[in-house]
């Protein structure tokens, strides 16, 4: 793999993993519950929301706030006291993904450093805490609200809205991925965190309906922040 790749490969890894020690206090990790709620279903499809579980952040801690009897179930995860990450799951990832995203956010939450999360979730990933779905399922990220905090920009960017299926042993080798590929060709796959809790992941041309975050948010969210162009300084 080129050094450019190998770079590129490690600004998407920062964009979900990466963390600062700051205090959480922020805008957006004092979301109102109605809000939170809205921007983590806006990560389906309008037509999958209705009947959706969420999580939600409460005293620092996430429980679940909406009881659904749909196939999915939301969360917004932090990467960074700013950030909102909403995502909806199916059942496997709930069984395998979500507790590893719940742990990595409230540690941050907590105040935690970006090592001591890395470290924690290796470790449980090592020890079997966390296991590798079961079945092939999905993960949408569709929200127009995918404010992530990319390491490598030191910033808060927007980054845009994608599915990811689980693909847990599988790398980029064996289904001929490319990240730069994925981003510059809507639809191309790219596998993303190889290993147990690895992602197969194409790029969406548009984002799903974000009305009810509009109409429920108000200026919770402030800004949208500058968009992720990972190949702009190439």
């Amino acid at each position: 793999m080129s050094s450019a790749n190998t770079k590129l490969l490690q600004s998407l890894a920062m964009v979900v993993t990466a963390t600062v020690c700051m205090p959480a206090t922020a805008d957006r990790l004092a979301l109102s519950q109605a809000c939170e709620i809205a921007v983590a279903k806006s990560a389906l499809p309008a037509r999958l929301r209705a009947n959706a579980s969420v999580y939600a952040l409460v005293d620092g801690n996430y429980r679940k706030v909406v009881e659904g009897d749909g196939a999915f179930t939301c969360v917004v995860e932090r990467n960074h006291p700013d950030s909102v990450i909403p995502q909806c799951m199916d059942q496997a990832g709930v069984d395998t993904v979500l507790p590893a995203i719940i742990d990595r956010s409230e540690m941050l939450v907590s105040g935690a450093s970006l090592e001591e999360v890395t470290s924690t979730n290796q470790e449980k990933l090592h020890h079997g805490e966390y296991s590798a779905a079961a079945r092939p399922g999905v993960n949408y990220m569709l929200s127009d609200y995918n404010y992530i905090y990319v390491n490598s920009a030191q910033t808060i960017m927007k980054v845009p809205p994608h599915v990811m299926f689980y693909a847990p042993g599988i790398s980029n080798e064996d289904i001929g991925g490319s990240f730069q590929d994925m981003v510059q060709n809507i639809g191309t796959p790219f596998v993303f965190n190889e290993g147990p809790h690895g992602y197969m992941v194409t790029y969406s041309e548009h984002s799903a309906d974000p009305a009810e975050v509009t109409q429920v948010c108000a200026d919770e969210l402030g800004e949208k922040p500058a968009p992720f162009e990972p190949f702009a300084s190439s």
